[in-house]
C-alpha cells in the first residue's frame, strides 16, 4: 500500500520506493502534489496555476506548470507507481490517480473524525477516542510547512477546523468516561487551536467540575466571556450562559 504524507513534510512511500519534499521542485512543486491529492479531481491547468502561485501567476505559467507536473509523475513513477495512469493530462486538466488503497495522511484523519463523532452519537466513547486520537496526532502537524499562500492557508485553516473538532470530541468523550484530568488538558488544547470557538471551554468546565475545582471551572468560562466580548463582541451562547448559571446554583 502507498502512503503519502502531507503533514509534517511531504513524503511518499510507494510499491518500490519513495521521495520527500527535498526532491520536488521547491515550494511550486510540494503545492502542486498537495492540491491534486487533497482536491482529488481533475483540474484545469489555469486552475491549479492560480493554486500554486496565486497573484503571483509567471508570463510563461503554462510551460512552468508542465514541467512540476512532468517531475512529479517521474517521482510517482520511480516509487513504483504506472506512469501512464498515476498523472493524467487530459481536456486541458490534470488529476491525480492513485491506487484505491493509497493512504493519505488527512483522508485518513478526516475518515477517523467522522467515525469518531459518529461513535459519539451513538453512546460509544471507546470507539470516538480511540480515532479521535489517532486523527488529533494527523491534523496537529502542519501542512506544508514552510509553505505560504492563499491555497495553502485556506487549506491549513480547513485543518485547523477539523483538529479543534477532534480535540473537543475526544476532551468530552473523555470526560465521559471518567479520564477528567485528561478531558480537562485536551479541552484545554481545543482552545488553544480556536480561542474563539465556546465548546472547548464549556467542555473544560465540565471537567474541573468534575474534578471537584469549581473555580477553575468559573475561571474557564469567564476566560470563554472575555474572549468573546473582547474579539468578536459578542455574548455568550445560551448554551454556555446555561452551564454557567448552573455553575453559580451550585451550592
Amino acid at each position: 500500500m502507498a502512503r503519502l504524507y502531507l503533514t509534517g513534510g511531504v513524503r511518499f512511500d510507494g510499491p518500490h520506493g519513495q521521495f520527500t519534499d527535498a526532491d520536488l521542485p521547491g515550494h511550486q512543486g510540494r503545492i502542486t502534489l498537495a492540491a491534486l491529492a487533497l482536491e482529488r479531481r481533475p483540474l484545469a491547468r489555469d486552475e491549479l496555476a492560480d493554486i500554486v502561485w496565486g497573484e503571483a501567476v509567471p508570463a510563461q505559467w503554462n510551460g512552468a506548470l508542465s514541467t512540476i507536473v512532468s517531475k512529479i509523475r517521474t517521482l510517482l513513477a520511480r516509487s513504483g507507481l504506472d506512469e501512464a495512469t498515476v498523472l493524467p493530462s487530459t481536456g486541458g486538466t490534470y488529476e491525480l490517480v492513485l491506487p484505491p488503497d493509497t493512504w493519505v495522511d488527512l483522508e485518513d484523519a478526516s475518515r477517523r473524525l467522522d467515525r469518531a463523532e459518529g461513535a459519539v452519537r451513538h453512546g460509544d466513547d471507546v470507539s470516538a477516542t480511540r480515532e479521535a486520537t489517532v486523527a488529533s496526532s494527523i491534523l496537529r502537524r502542519i501542512l506544508l510547512p514552510g509553505v505560504d499562500n492563499d491555497w495553502v492557508e485556506h487549506a491549513r485553516r480547513r485543518q485547523l477546523d477539523a483538529a479543534h473538532r477532534c480535540l473537543t470530541v475526544l476532551a468530552a468523550a473523555w470526560n465521559r468516561l471518567g479520564d477528567h484530568q485528561l478531558a480537562a488538558t485536551i479541552a484545554d488544547s481545543a482552545i488553544g487551536v480556536d480561542p474563539l470557538r465556546e465548546v472547548g471551554y464549556r467542555v473544560l468546565a465540565e471537567a474541573e467540575l468534575a474534578l471537584g475545582d469549581r473555580g477553575a471551572a468559573a475561571q474557564a468560562l469567564r476566560r470563554c466571556e472575555r474572549m468573546l466580548r473582547d474579539e468578536l463582541q459578542v455574548a455568550p451562547s445560551p448554551e454556555t450562559v446555561r452551564l454557567a448559571e448552573s455553575l453559580r446554583a451550585q451550592p
